[in-house]
């Protein structure tokens, strides 16, 4: 009896020593899901990273200068097709009076738009004015030390059957303060439909007499 009682004993100790090692295994899933789950969580730090290689990317020297280049190259374009646009409509300018010709002429100087001048001159003068301009897309005209305040025209001279010379008298301000004459001499023509500035000199200090 007492042989029975012991070996039931024994029985249950061994049962329930082996319950515990089954609660083992559940434990070291548990450990290992949250190591999965730590895993999953470093993820946004690495596409955080890469996101910061990109923008890194994006501050390349190389990559600044052709973009410079680009809008550089687009700004040139425009400039040119805007120059295109109003070379064209310069066409269309029809000053029917000679001395109105030669009156726009200096006030274009005064005003320092070289696009006026363009736009009532012939087609020769056109081409030396798009030379003269050309480093200058604004078409500003610079007066260097000179600041012209007004202008008056001499009565015209018929120089042949269809041109008419002009001298205009410039009064300036230097840029040291004082007064100063300057003098130019342009011709107008009568093409037939309108009157066009054919010729210009340069502009000079006007001598007393």
């Amino acid at each position: 009896m007492k042989k029975l009682i012991l070996s039931a004993l024994i029985g249950v100790t061994l049962t329930s020593s082996v319950v515990p090692t089954y609660a083992f295994p559940s434990k070291k899933k548990v450990k290992n899901s949250c190591e999965v789950s730590v895993v999953e969580e470093a993820r946004p730090a690495v596409e955080e990273s890469i996101e910061v290689n990109e923008e890194s990317h994006d501050d390349d020297p190389l990559v600044a200068i052709e973009n410079m280049k680009k809008v550089y190259l687009k700004i040139i374009e425009n400039l040119s097709f805007r120059n295109t646009l109003w070379e064209q409509s310069s066409n269309f300018v029809k000053i029917m009076n000679k001395e109105e010709c030669a009156n726009l002429w200096a006030t274009a100087i005064k005003e320092k738009n070289g696009a006026l001048l363009y736009s009532i001159a012939n087609d020769n003068v056109k081409n030396q004015l798009k030379n003269i301009f050309k480093d200058n897309p604004s078409w500003f005209i610079e007066q260097d030390k000179n600041i012209i305040e007004s202008f008056t025209l001499s009565k015209p001279k018929k120089s042949s059957k269809t041109v008419y010379t002009y001298q205009i008298t410039y009064k300036s301000i230097h840029k040291d303060g004082y007064s100063q004459l300057l003098k130019q001499t342009i011709s107008v023509e009568n093409t037939g439909d309108s009157f066009k500035v054919c010729e210009f000199s340069d502009i000079t200090p006007k001598k007393d007499k």
